[in-house]
C-alpha cells in the first residue's frame, strides 16, 4: 500500500493489482480502482491524462471505493462500464459503486467538484441522491418511532404537527412525513431499497402511494414486481406500470378503490409565486377530462385575433364560468349562498389607504392566499366596499375591545378574524373567516364572563388545530402587548406566532406617511339588489 498525497487530499491508496472487498449478497462485485491506471500513477505514467488529475481522481476514487467497502460492501452499479472507459474514470467508477452512508458522506464533503471530470462529476451528483434516499430512509426510522410514542400516549393524530413546527413547514408537509414514514415500515423492501440508494425518495412515494390502498399481500407482491426496474423508470412510468398491474390483477378490487376515491373528490388553492395562485381539482378522470375538453373548447372559440396563448384563454374560461356566481351571491339554483362566520362569501383584502389612493405602492394581503401586489389590491378595492381599521403601529395588529359574554358577538368575531386573519397555530394558512374562534384560556363558567370572552382571550383556530389545542396536549399563551402567539409543544418546544400585520407593512413605519390601513371586502354586496351591506362606507 502506497501512501499518495497532494496539497489537498491525503489518503491511503491500495497497490494491489486485485482489489477486493468482503462479498455481499446481491450488490455487486466490490472493484475498486482499476490496477491499469495505479500502475501508471504509481509509475509516473499518466497516459495523456495530466499526472495532477489523474492523482486527484485515484486518491479520492480510492477513498469512495475504501469507504463502500467499509460500510459493508459496495452497492450494483449502474451499468458495467467498457474497460476502456473504466480506466479512463476510476473516480466516477469508485463513485457508482459506493454505498451510501456517512463515509461516502465524508468523500463527498471533500471532493472539489471544480478538479474533476466530467464523468466522475456526474456520479458525484447521483452519490449526492443516494445520500438524500439514504438520510430520507433513517429519516423515516425517527419519524416512525414519535409516531409509536405518540400512539402510546393516543396523540398520533398530532405527531404531523410536532414534525411541522419543528421544521418550520406547513401541516400537509408534517403528515407527509407521517405517511411516507409509516409507509415504509409497511414495506420493509422498499425502506431497504431507499437505503441502499436504489431508489430516490420521490420513486418511493411513488410506490407507497400507489399501493397504499391494497391489502399487504397484494402491496407486498406489486413492490416485488416494480423494484428491480424502479431505478431506471421515471416516477410516472412507474406509477403506470403500479396501476396496470392492479387493474390487471383484481379488477373488482379496483373498482372498489374507485368509488371509494370518488367519495374523496375536492378543490383546493395552493399560493404561488408573483400574485398567483394554483388551483387543484381531483376529480373522476371522466369529469376531469370533460372539465379540460370544454375549457379548451371556449378557448378554442375565441376570435382569430386574440393575442392570448391557449392555455392562458383555457384559465380565463375557468374564471368566467365560476366567479359570477360569487359577484350575484347567489348559486346555480338561484338560492343565496350560505355565510360563514356571519360574513356572506366575499375577497377580503388588505391594504394601506395610501395604497389604495395609489399614493405608494405597499403590497396589499388577500385573506386565504397571502400578499399581493398594489396593482392587484386597487383592481379588487375599484368595486368594493371599505371599512376602516384601527392598527397598533408598533406590531401591525389589529386592535379593538370586545363584548362581556361568553358567546362572541358579531363585532368581536370580526375583531378576531380581521386582526388574526388566519389560523393562529404557526404554519397554518386556514383563513381565518373559515376557523373557531377559540378562548384561549378555556372558558370557566365560574369566573365572570367579562374577564374571559374578550380579544386579548380570543384567537382564530382551524378545526384541526382546536382539536390539537383541546387534546394534543399543546399548550397557548397569547402577548396582547407584542400581539405574538406562543405555542408549546408536548416536548418542550417552543414556537411562536407573530402578529398578523394589517397592511403588510415590510418597511420602517412612518405615522405620518403610512396612510390607516383599510379592509377591501370584494364583491360590492352594497351593489346587489335586495342585500344590505355587511360593511360601512369608505371613510374618506
Amino acid at each position: 500500500m502506497a501512501n499518495v498525497r497532494s496539497a489537498r487530499y491525503s489518503v491511503l491508496v491500495f497497490e494491489s493489482p486485485v482489489l477486493t472487498a468482503p462479498p455481499v449478497p446481491g450488490r455487486g462485485d466490490a472493484a475498486g480502482p482499476r490496477p491499469g491506471v495505479l500502475t501508471r500513477l504509481l509509475t509516473g505514467q499518466p497516459a495523456g491524462i495530466t499526472e495532477l488529475t489523474l492523482t486527484q481522481e485515484l486518491i479520492v476514487g480510492a477513498a469512495a471505493w475504501a469507504a463502500a467497502a467499509r460500510a459493508g460492501g459496495t452497492r450494483r452499479r449502474s451499468a458495467d462500464p467498457r474497460p476502456d472507459w473504466a480506466d479512463a474514470h476510476p473516480l466516477a467508477v469508485s463513485l457508482d459503486g459506493a454505498r451510501p452512508g456517512p463515509e461516502l458522506a465524508a468523500t463527498l464533503v471533500a471532493l472539489e467538484p471544480a478538479e474533476v471530470d466530467d464523468a466522475a462529476l456526474v456520479e458525484a451528483i447521483a452519490a449526492w441522491e443516494r445520500l438524500v434516499s439514504w438520510a430520507t430512509a433513517r429519516q423515516a426510522h425517527a419519524v416512525n418511532e414519535l409516531r409509536r410514542r405518540r400512539e402510546g400516549q393516543r396523540r398520533e393524530a398530532f405527531v404531523g404537527d410536532e414534525i411541522a413546527a419543528r421544521l418550520g413547514t406547513t401541516r400537509a408537509g408534517g403528515e407527509s412525513k407521517v405517511l411516507t414514514a409509516s409507509s415504509l415500515e409497511r414495506l420493509p423492501e422498499v425502506s431497504d431499497a431507499l437505503e441502499r440508494g436504489d431508489i430516490d425518495h420521490l420513486k418511493a412515494r411513488v410506490i407507497c402511494d400507489e399501493v397504499l390502498p391494497l391489502d399487504d399481500a397484494e402491496a407486498h407482491r406489486v413492490a416485488a414486481a416494480v423494484l428491480p426496474r424502479a431505478s431506471v423508470l421515471t416516477g410516472p412510468q412507474l406509477r403506470s406500470r403500479i396501476r396496470r398491474m392492479e387493474l390487471a390483477q383484481n379488477p373488482a378490487a379496483a373498482e372498489e378503490r374507485h368509488r371509494a376515491a370518488v367519495a374523496d373528490r375536492f378543490v383546493d388553492l395552493q399560493p404561488a409565486r408573483d400574485g398567483m395562485a394554483w388551483l387543484n381539482a381531483y376529480l373522476p378522470a371522466d369529469q376531469g377530462v370533460a372539465v379540460y375538453t370544454s375549457l379548451t373548447a371556449l378557448a378554442d372559440a375565441a376570435a382569430p385575433d386574440d393575442p392570448r396563448p391557449v392555455a392562458a384563454r383555457r384559465a380565463d374560461a375557468l374564471v368566467d364560468l365560476v366567479t359570477p356566481y360569487l359577484d350575484a351571491g347567489v348559486g346555480p339554483d338561484g338560492r343565496a349562498l350560505p355565510v360563514r362566520q356571519r360574513r356572506r362569501p366575499h375577497l377580503q383584502v388588505t391594504a394601506s389607504a395610501t395604497t389604495l389612493l395609489g399614493l405608494d405602492d405597499q403590497p396589499g394581503e388577500l385573506a386565504g392566499y397571502g400578499p399581493i401586489p398594489a396593482s392587484m389590491a386597487r383592481a379588487i378595492a375599484a368595486g368594493a366596499t371599505w371599512r376602516p381599521l384601527l392598527v397598533d403601529e408598533r406590531t401591525g395588529e389589529l386592535r379593538g375591545r370586545g363584548p362581556i359574554r361568553y358567546r362572541p358577538s358579531s363585532d368581536l368575531v370580526a375583531r378576531v378574524v380581521d386582526r388574526d386573519r388566519t389560523c393562529t397555530f404557526p404554519g397554518c394558512r386556514v383563513p381565518a373567516a373559515r376557523c373557531d374562534i377559540d378562548h384561549i384560556e378555556p372558558f370557566d363558567p365560574a369566573r365572570p364572563p367579562d374577564q374571559q370572552t374578550r380579544a386579548p382571550n380570543l384567537q382564530a383556530l382551524c378545526r384541526h388545530h382546536h382539536l390539537l389545542k383541546t387534546h394534543g396536549g399543546w399548550r397557548v399563551v397569547r402577548d396582547d402587548d407584542a400581539g405574538t402567539t406562543e405555542w408549546s409543544a408536548p416536548t418542550g418546544h417552543g414556537y411562536a406566532r407573530a402578529p398578523g400585520e394589517v397592511g403588510a407593512p415590510e418597511r420602517a413605519r412612518d405615522p405620518e406617511t403610512v396612510g390607516t390601513p383599510v379592509q377591501v371586502s370584494a364583491p360590492a354586496v352594497a351593489d346587489v339588489p335586495g342585500r344590505a351591506p355587511d360593511v360601512g362606507p369608505p371613510p374618506f
